[in-house]
């Protein structure tokens, strides 16, 4: 036995992380692009396929519902393959459901987004478990809010560059764009996957996942921490889903003009992941953090239920940018702590079954938003169930809290 390595683990190999961030933040970034874009181009699609702008709201759920069951077998995947393989897979799955989906027909709409979700689902388990090997300590928060400026970044990605390649070509065109530039990156990945997945076991696949699941609902701290996820990401996604087309019909603006106020929200929400992570590694304390920024998003939500076309550009975009920061901006700290939490040797299993939660709130939230929206007949109205969610989210993190002492 050398260098400190238990008998019988496996040498881990020395990774630069200035790579392997560059790896998982592209990965993410592909990742959440692939499965934004089709509501950044809602009011191009809709009318090509016969159904009303509200109905994103039904397809982003389709496309978490996969995730979420990827996430519970990503542990297992991860532990097999390893978590640069993983990656991968999630990166050729993001083309082919990009690719389904550009065929414009309802049904291969729903396929490939079926097949994204799938795709994003397996993308968090297998970079946390990288993160957690190779990220000092003192900077783990930083370093995994960091990472996770990916979903922001391709957010903002769908909501500024797709429109302008919709128009420009058509929004085939935009889909077909993200399916290419998803299988160069799996193909670059292939340059350090020997020493990213020198720790993979060889033996069969198991339920491992499954395990974790149990093992999660079995701890109040993990559990609580898992349920604030399944407020938060409700939120964080009716806020994306749907800002285009309430901009739009209830604001407004034009497609490019709401488009850029995505981006603009996703933009703020990278920031926001960067600071928050550098103030809970300061504080020593995430669930501070992350008990602050409901109670803000909240806020933020609470506003735009007063929004109407005569508001000055400035103040729209303003409270847009508190609600990018904060909604879109807990998820580095929020998977920071459930690494944190997790047992030795288990953080991808865990993070997979914390974010079977996540996954699930982003099922549910977009579809009872479209109901809602339905019956009240405007978006800025349903806002309020937002301002609910969050207030949720914070009571789940103050249970954390009072579970672990």
């Amino acid at each position: 036995m050398s260098g400190g390595t238990p008998e019988g683990v496996p040498h881990e190999p020395r990774v630069g992380l200035t790579g392997l961030l560059a790896e998982t933040l592209f990965v993410q970034v592909i990742g959440t692009t692939s499965i934004l874009i089709i509501p950044a181009l809602a009011p191009l699609i809709a009318p090509d396929l016969g159904m009303p702008t509200s109905a994103v709201g039904y397809q982003i759920s389709l496309v978490y519902f996969a995730g979420m069951v990827a996430s519970i077998l990503a542990g297992a995947l991860v532990m097999r393959f390893g978590p640069c393989r993983t990656g991968q897979a999630a990166m050729v799955l993001a083309a082919a459901g990009c690719g389904l989906a550009s065929l414009a027909n309802i049904w291969t709409v729903l396929a490939g987004s079926l097949v994204c979700g799938f795709a994003y689902g397996l993308i968090n388990p297998a970079a946390s478990d990288l993160l957690m090997r190779h990220a000092p300590a003192a900077r783990r928060n930083l370093i995994f809010s960091f990472k996770q400026t990916g979903v922001p970044l391709g957010g903002m990605v769908a909501g500024l560059v797709g429109p302008q390649i919709a128009l420009a070509l058509d929004w085939h065109a935009a889909l077909l764009s993200v399916s290419g530039v998803a299988l160069v990156l799996a193909g670059l990945s292939q340059l350090g996957r020997a020493r990213l997945d020198a720790h993979r076991r060889k033996g069969g696949l198991s339920l491992f996942s499954l395990t974790a699941l149990r093992l999660v609902m079995a701890t109040p701290a993990l559990r609580w921490l898992a349920l604030s996820s399944f407020f938060f990401s409700a939120m964080q996604l009716c806020a994306i889903t749907f800002l285009v087309v309430m901009l739009v019909e209830d604001l407004g603006f034009s497609l490019v003009e709401a488009g850029a106020l995505l981006a603009a929200v996703q933009v703020g929400g990278a920031v926001g992941r960067v600071l928050w992570g550098q103030a809970a590694d300061m504080l020593g304390d995430g669930l501070v953090v992350l008990l602050s920024l409901a109670l803000a998003m909240g806020a933020a939500a609470g506003a735009l239920m007063f929004a109407s076309p005569h508001w000055p550009l400035p103040l729209t975009s303003g409270i847009l940018m508190v609600l990018g920061l904060t909604a879109v901006g807990w998820n580095g700290v929020y998977l920071s702590e459930v690494a944190r939490q997790a047992p030795h040797g288990a953080v991808s299993a865990v993070t997979g079954a914390s974010m079977f939660f996540t996954f699930t709130g982003v099922v549910v939230g977009p579809v009872i938003f479209s109901e809602l929206h339905h019956h009240v007949g405007s978006y800025v109205d349903s806002y309020g169930f937002l301002v609910v969610l969050a207030l949720c989210g914070a009571l789940m993190v103050a249970f954390n809290k009072w579970a672990r002492g």
